[in-house]
């Protein structure tokens, strides 16, 4: 008989054959027993990011809106400063 190692080819097929299903089952187990309580977390947490990008855009909006009211404010400050100056009562 022709083979490796002191068995036949068709004995290492069937070796192999029995060792990748062990491999399969063994990944699967891992798919369902281990990584698939992982998802639900992924998930939530992808949910999360979204809505913090969400109130981040918001905040940003807000930021925006309150610059703009603060430089107006500078700018009325500044007419009433020139005004005061102008009737000599500030210096």
């Amino acid at each position: 008989m022709h083979g490796l190692g002191g068995l036949t080819w068709g004995e290492w097929a069937s070796l192999i054959a029995i060792i990748t299903f062990i491999a399969g089952l063994i990944s699967l187990l891992f798919k369902y027993a281990v990584f698939a309580p992982f998802q639900g977390d992924i998930k939530e947490l992808n949910h999360n990011f979204k809505q913090l990008n969400n109130n981040l855009s918001d905040l940003k909006t807000d930021i925006e809106r309150l610059d703009e009211r603060a430089d107006e404010h500078d700018r009325r400050l500044d007419r009433h400063h020139e005004r005061l100056k102008s009737l000599g009562g500030y210096r």
